[in-house]
């Protein structure tokens, strides 16, 4: 068992009022706790290669030592992995759906198979066959819960962006991306992530006995944090996504499909 080398807060973090709280940290654009954030974006980027994770976060200490609190753009190098987090928070927020909403339980119940052929069904942009969404889950999927918490908090912080701008120093809409969340609200993040954690590692049905994120290799989020979990808006599944579902071939893995 992994578990993430973060220490508690200091003072137990409860988020009553998301809107509030996401425009204050976007208004600010200061990083109110690097000693969380910056690990936090190391796991989230680098969750199997100590050595890339160690110089990413080297990195990150010495911009913040010369940028006065303000977050950094985000380094060019990362701007791939951020586009392969979204996918891999796509497939695992789906998955998350399938469970909440009891789904496909006469066919072996929810599974990152299922997620993923949804997630190719949708998708219109190169890059996301079946095959290629296999390989960014085989990558990423120990730091699933971490990279769908900080897309969905993403989501949300657009939202309410553009529905009332920030200020003059606030973030630009530009910077609104998963690696700035991280740097900026650590605490959010980790208070959405160990719901999902926590859906991740149940079973879901008498007939598959095995969690969709690996207990031995997934990288936890520490017990005694002093976060309140936050838990994720339920999102139902589209009479189109059953349809789909139910047209599913079993075991179907890794099948490429060309996009129109």
């Amino acid at each position: 068992m992994r578990v993430m080398d973060l220490p508690p807060f200091p003072r137990k973090i409860e988020i009553p009022d998301l809107e509030n709280f996401i425009r204050t940290r976007l208004s600010n654009a200061e990083l109110v706790s690097p000693h969380h954030a910056i690990p936090l974006v190391g796991y989230m980027s680098w969750p199997n290669d100590e050595v890339a994770r160690a110089d990413l976060e080297g990195t990150l200490w010495s911009w913040l030592d010369t940028s006065q609190g303000v977050p950094p753009p985000v380094p060019a190098r990362l701007s791939r992995l951020q586009a392969n987090w979204e996918r891999v928070a796509d497939i695992f927020h789906i998955y998350c759906d399938l469970v909440g909403g009891g789904h496909q339980e006469r066919r072996g119940g929810p599974s990152i198979g299922k997620a993923i052929t949804l997630v190719d069904e949708k998708a219109t942009s190169w890059g996301t066959s079946e095959t290629t969404l296999w390989e960014h889950w085989k990558a990423y999927k120990d730091v699933a819960h971490l990279v769908t918490a900080a897309s969905l908090i993403c989501l949300e912080a657009r939202r309410i962006y553009y529905a009332r701008p920030l200020g003059p120093i606030g973030l630009p809409a530009t910077q609104i991306v998963p690696f700035q969340i991280a740097l900026l609200m650590p605490d959010f993040v980790l208070a959405v992530a160990m719901e999902f954690e926590r859906l991740g590692l149940g079973t879901t049905s008498n007939i598959r006995a095995e969690s969709a994120l690996d207990p031995e290799t997934l990288w936890r989020i520490p017990s005694d944090i002093n976060v309140v979990p936050v838990t994720p808006p339920p999102r139902p599944l589209s009479t189109q996504d059953i349809v789909v579902l139910n047209n599913r071939r079993a075991g179907n893995r890794g099948r490429a499909r060309a996009k129109t």
